[in-house]
This record gives C-alpha cells, sequence and structure tokens, in this order.
C-alpha cells in the first residue's frame, strides 16, 4: 500500500512538472504574426462580403430574383452568417459577374453569372 502512495506521488509529480515545462516553451507563431493573420483573414472577409453584397445590389439583380420569387434582403443578411470558405468562393463568382466580357454580349453572361450566384446563396440558405 505503501509502495502505490509513492509510485502515485512520484507519477503526479512528474506529471505536474512536465506540464509546467510545456507550458514555458515557446510558440511556433509570435503572438503578433498571430494577430496580424487574424486581422488579414477579417479584411479579406470584409472585402468577400462587399463584392457579394455589391453584386446582390445590383438592380438587374433584384429584378431577376423578383421574378424568381427570391429575398434579396434575406440573402444579403445570409452573407454575414457564411465562413471564409464559402464566402470566398461566392465573392469569386460576384466579382466575375463585374467582369465586363469583350465582344457585345456583356448583359447576357452577367445575368446568367448573376443567376449562378443567386442559385448558390439559395442553396446555402436552404442548407442552414
Amino acid at each position: 500500500m505503501r509502495i502505490r502512495r509513492i509510485v502515485a506521488s512520484v507519477v503526479v509529480s512528474s506529471l505536474l512538472w512536465s506540464s509546467s515545462a510545456i507550458a514555458q516553451q515557446r510558440h511556433v507563431v509570435d503572438r503578433t504574426a498571430l494577430h496580424q493573420a487574424v486581422a488579414d483573414q477579417a479584411v479579406t472577409d470584409q472585402q468577400n462580403r462587399d463584392a457579394v453584397i455589391g453584386v446582390l445590389q445590383l438592380s438587374h439583380v433584384r429584378e431577376l430574383a423578383g421574378r424568381l420569387g427570391l429575398n434579396v434582403t434575406r440573402a444579403e443578411n445570409a452573407v454575414s452568417t457564411l465562413d471564409s470558405a464559402e464566402l470566398a468562393s461566392l465573392a469569386e463568382s460576384a466579382r466575375m459577374a463585374d467582369v465586363p466580357l469583350a465582344g457585345g454580349a456583356n448583359n447576357t453572361v452577367v445575368i446568367s453569372t448573376t443567376a449562378l450566384l443567386l442559385i448558390i446563396i439559395i442553396v446555402i440558405l436552404l442548407a442552414r
């Protein structure tokens, strides 16, 4: 019984000492770099949100959404709930919708890309 107590106390002491030693180790990434990475991601996310909302606020997008019976305001509100990966994907589509194309068929392509963007947003809304 006494040997068990000694063994238990040695094990507990070694665990306590090792955990304090581990806690004092340096981190791989310093604190300022971590804060900078978080700030950069927040800026990127905000730029992506602005791109998606900018497309949703276009008059022909609102018109198309109205014809399809979609609520653009609900989609705009849902943009703030998206995670970074979903937001980046939608922002890429939104930016492509704003790129003017050579050849004069700009309106057709914008409406098609806009419709695709609206469908993606609806799928995300329904999935939540």
